[in-house]
């Protein structure tokens, strides 16, 4: 997949998104945009393997074959891959949608990183000045500016005026503000040494056992695949020991 270029490969991963062989509950390309923004920066682990099956909703893919809902699953990876490395050299460009009028349409951008940041809500509260928090006050301020204005973007469209305690200033800053959070909070978990997995084979980068287990059996890990990746440990171990006797 990395042999596509960059604007033939989004066309193609929007055209997906919106064919048949999804329905209405897949994400926008500016929703997925925003969601990989949110899995990423989110101050601890979520992998691939959990987080891509709300991509495409409860049904997942309508594909005719393994290999192909594989091959449609690559190119999520691949996005994440890109605004991972993005984010990695310090800029990040949201994929928002424009209006009829051509103003920049942030709302998309600001819902998937709201489905991000609902996957692991109280992780989200280690960001802050607290004993044992993230990155101090900045980060909690970016924490709560990125919560107000996805949950201004949740609200049905007659809801908005008045709603919340925004400012015409602020949700005008919005198309700034969501990404520079982002970016600022990305560095925190960076500097703090906060893995991000972007393998789709990748079962075992869980934090805790009671955690979701990654396989996405709605189970946590303790209860569904730690006795597996447990045997195989002690496996690996036994093995390692008679190849070193």
């Amino acid at each position: 997949m990395s042999e596509i270029e960059p604007p033939d490969y989004l066309d193609l991963l929007d055209g997906l998104l919106q064919s048949d062989m999804v329905t209405e509950q897949a994400m926008s390309l500016s929703e997925l945009d925003g969601f990989m923004a949110g899995i990423i920066a989110c101050p601890v682990v979520v992998l691939p393997t959990e987080w891509i099956g709300q991509v495409w909703g409860e049904k997942g893919i309508n594909s005719d074959s393994d290999e192909h809902a594989e091959a449609v699953n690559s190119l999520i990876i691949e996005r994440f891959k890109q605004v991972l490395f993005g984010l990695y050299q310090g800029f990040v460009h949201p994929i928002y949608d424009l209006g009829d009028d051509e103003q920049v349409n942030w709302y998309g951008w600001a819902r998937g990183i709201s489905r991000a940041m609902a996957m692991r809500p109280e992780a989200w509260d280690r960001y802050g000045s607290h004993d044992g928090g993230l990155g101090g006050e900045d980060a909690h301020e970016a924490t709560s500016s990125l919560r107000e204005l996805c949950a201004y973007s949740n609200l049905p469209e007659d809801q908005r005026e008045g709603a919340l305690d925004l400012d015409e200033k602020t949700l005008g800053m919005a198309p700034d503000l969501i990404p520079e959070a982002i970016l600022l909070l990305y560095g925190v978990k960076q500097g703090v040494g906060i893995p991000i997995s972007v393998s789709l084979t990748d079962t075992q980068a869980q934090a805790t056992r009671t955690e979701p287990c990654p396989c996405g059996s709605g189970l946590t890990y303790e209860e569904c695949c730690f006795p597996k990746d447990q045997e195989k440990r002690l496996e690996n171990t036994k093995r390692a020991e008679q190849e070193q006797a």
